[in-house]
């Protein structure tokens, strides 16, 4: 199914009105097939624009451990489809337990509410710049307690603070944007929990993923088990695979995610013992 999606995806547009129809029927059958016709209602009407600001709803999924908080009208909603319904972050199984994760670009706290619920000695630190989004995580991620400790703030290479362009999902760091966020970097979060092996390390960042790898990354790469990260440049993606690949990962994809993995795949995509 992934390599007949990236074929479509190579002959048709994305904005192409076919591939967004096709997209949608993949959606549906997706949420009727995991969480009934009910969800599949909801999170419909969550997706349209006019129903931005109105009432949160709270939507119940099997492979959480706790009913997660999600906004009409803006983009909570198709985040929930891709991340906890068709588990696109999830395509993975580490050769142990894990016990760290650091989660950047954490939104609504989604994929930290996904990794929490599927591995219960798991630990997270979650991170997420935008105010508005993070008092959502907030509420989202409070019934894991002391598993998860957020902090509002984004990952950069250096602590302090950056203009900000909001934007949802598409929220980034930008020098003319319309606000300040606080920044943190990768060392200083490893240091603060005295974390010598970080299982898992998450960056969806718009773009900071290149910054951050551009400043001697091998200081905390050997720490990392496993990458999972969303690139959103053909440079970056170019640059980051090298320096990976230089430092003893490997990668493969699916759908929009890399999956890199600090070891060899075994045939069936999984880590090979090391």
């Amino acid at each position: 199914m992934e390599i007949l999606r990236r074929t479509v995806r190579q002959v048709i547009s994305t904005n192409s009105w076919f591939y967004k129809s096709c997209a949608a029927a993949v959606d549906f059958a997706s949420i009727i097939r995991r969480c009934g016709l009910g969800t599949y209602f909801k999170l419909s009407r969550a997706q349209q624009p006019k129903n931005q600001g109105g009432a949160p709803l709270s939507l119940s999924f099997d492979n959480l451990l706790h009913p997660i908080i999600i906004r009409p009208g803006t983009d909570d909603a198709q985040t929930i489809i891709n991340n906890i319904v068709r588990e696109e972050w999830g395509n993975f199984q580490p050769d142990q337990e894990p016990v760290w994760m650091i989660d950047g670009g954490a939104y609504i706290g989604d994929s930290t509410a996904y990794f929490l619920s599927r591995f219960p000695t798991l630990r997270v630190i979650a991170l997420e710049p935008d105010t508005l989004t993070f008092q959502t995580m907030a509420k989202n991620l409070e019934p894991y307690e002391n598993r998860v400790r957020i902090i509002n703030s984004g990952l950069y290479t250096h602590e302090g603070k950056v203009h900000f362009q909001s934007g949802q999902t598409a929220g980034s760091i930008a020098a003319d944007g319309d606000s300040e966020i606080a920044v943190t970097t990768l060392e200083a979060l490893l240091a603060g929990d005295s974390i010598s092996r970080l299982d898992i390390l998450k960056l969806d960042i718009e773009g900071a993923e290149e910054v951050i790898f551009s400043e001697s990354p091998e200081k905390w790469l050997k720490q990392v088990e496993w990458l999972i990260i969303e690139f959103h440049s053909d440079q970056g993606e170019s640059t980051i695979s090298r320096i990976l690949r230089q430092n003893g990962f490997t990668m493969r994809q699916y759908r929009s995610v890399w999956y890199c993995h600090n070891g060899a795949f075994q045939s069936n995509g999984h880590p090979s013992d090391r």
